[in-house]
């Protein structure tokens, strides 16, 4: 049984959960029941049709676990209408808990569900890797391993063979990840890479020096290949911090640390892009 002491939770924007677990910890039902309602929704959402096939996410866990996968991080999107608050989008992530995976770059593979049960999504099943030093997710660009999405038809057994379609990219990530161990950034290299990445993740007018988002956080993430500079850059504008600065309409400086992102489409969408400029990257540093 995980205690309440393995896992920790944030709130953020209306009624939106984070629920990471800690380590190689993972999370109990209940947990999940008890923070992230969502994924219990006992019936879709009255706004859906007689024809809309409603899988309840929990049978998936169920099922997924039966496979031998099971959650360590579930998100819950928030929504301003009271009344859907428990039908949202939301995101688990699934990992393999019989034996834990070789650790490739200090990460391991992860499986990512996004469903809903008001219409807003379909089931998207795609790759993730968890870096056990920071506790930090990644998410891997469809460019290495495609975005299963899987209509609601009613077909517990569709989302797990998508799931396994997932599973097999798994080797080829980890040569990808390898390689970028393997490759070394000069300083202007890392610079070019970081204003890249500040672009993805803030408006034109926002000003990040790229010596910001390049900082480490902890001693494992000091160094110059192509994959440190990738996890220092990724976990600064993923969990914010990082100190902007603005020329308001008025010619006033604004100076103001970035928030976390939280929500299941921005981090998903950060995520993939930051991968695929890596990518990018280890192409250009292999040639």
């Amino acid at each position: 049984m995980v205690q309440s002491q393995s896992f920790r939770m944030s709130r953020f924007g209306q009624s939106g959960v984070v629920l990471r677990s800690r380590g190689t910890a993972l999370l109990t039902p209940e947990a999940i029941r008890q923070h992230v309602p969502s994924v219990f929704a006992e019936d879709k959402h009255r706004s859906r049709s007689e024809r809309y096939s409603y899988i309840p996410s929990c049978h998936l866990l169920t099922a997924m676990a039966n496979e031998g996968f099971f959650p360590a991080e579930v998100r819950q999107g928030g929504s301003k209408d009271e009344e859907k608050r428990e039908f949202t989008k939301h995101l688990i992530r699934f990992r393999q808990h019989d034996t834990l995976p070789t650790l490739v770059g200090g990460s391991f593979p992860e499986i990512i569900l996004v469903n809903s049960h008001d219409g807003t999504s379909s089931y998207q099943l795609m790759s993730g890797w968890f870096r056990l030093v920071c506790s930090n997710g990644l998410v891997v660009a469809e460019c290495a391993g495609p975005t299963v999405k899987v209509t609601h038809r009613g077909n517990v057994d569709d989302v797990i063979e998508a799931s396994y379609r997932v599973v097999n990219e798994f080797p080829k990530q980890a040569e990808q990840i390898q390689d970028m161990q393997r490759l070394q950034l000069t300083g202007p290299e890392q610079e070019v890479y970081a204003q890249a990445a500040v672009g993805l993740r803030f408006d034109e007018d926002v000003h990040v020096p790229p010596y910001r988002v390049l900082a480490p956080q902890r001693a494992e993430d000091r160094g110059d290949s192509l994959w440190q500079t990738f996890n220092r850059v990724q976990e600064n504008l993923v969990n914010g911090g990082v100190r902007t600065e603005r020329i308001n309409d008025r010619g006033q400086r604004q100076r103001r640390r970035s928030r976390e992102v939280n929500g299941i489409s921005d981090n998903v969408k950060l995520n993939q892009a930051l991968w695929m400029l890596t990518e990018e990257m280890r192409k250009l540093k292999s040639a």
